[in-house]
């Protein structure tokens, strides 16, 4: 028997489906992996510089912003001790939660303490945090 060649055999066309549905599962998992580190990096670009205006708004006023909530963006938040206001002072990214907290505690130098959270509505159960006391940031 002599096979005229012309066209693909069934099995050569189930081998090449099979070989992109491995290629594109694999594509998937990777395009969703990055996607959870962007959306994670804007959430820590976010509370940097939420720090770094409220640092500002201190040095500034001589005096600490009320605590406050700004989210989820994009949305621009204020500034606002009850005398002074800083318009646009607190930037939330598309789906970022900034949460700046100043309890009234002291830390151990003296200066009062300072929590600012940072969350996303598309990453569960994850969440970078500073804490002025520790000066350090968690969640990274």
């Amino acid at each position: 028997m002599s096979r005229e060649s012309g066209g693909f055999t069934l099995i050569e066309l189930l081998i090449v489906i099979a070989i992109i549905a491995v290629l594109s599962s694999i594509a998937i998992v990777s395009y969703n992996r990055i996607k959870q580190t962007v959306l994670k990096n804007s959430v820590k670009t976010d509370v940097r510089n939420s720090l770094t205006s409220i640092v500002g708004f201190i040095s500034t006023y001589n005096n600490y912003p009320n605590s406050g909530i700004c989210g989820p963006g994009p949305m621009q938040c204020n500034l606002t001790d009850g005398i002074h206001t800083v318009n646009n002072g607190i930037l939330a990214s598309r789906g970022v939660i900034i949460r700046w907290d100043i309890p009234g505690d002291k830390c151990s130098d003296g200066s009062a303490k300072i929590v600012i959270t940072g969350t996303h509505n598309q990453v569960s159960n994850w969440s970078v945090k500073y804490d002025s006391c520790q000066n350090k940031f968690e969640g990274f």
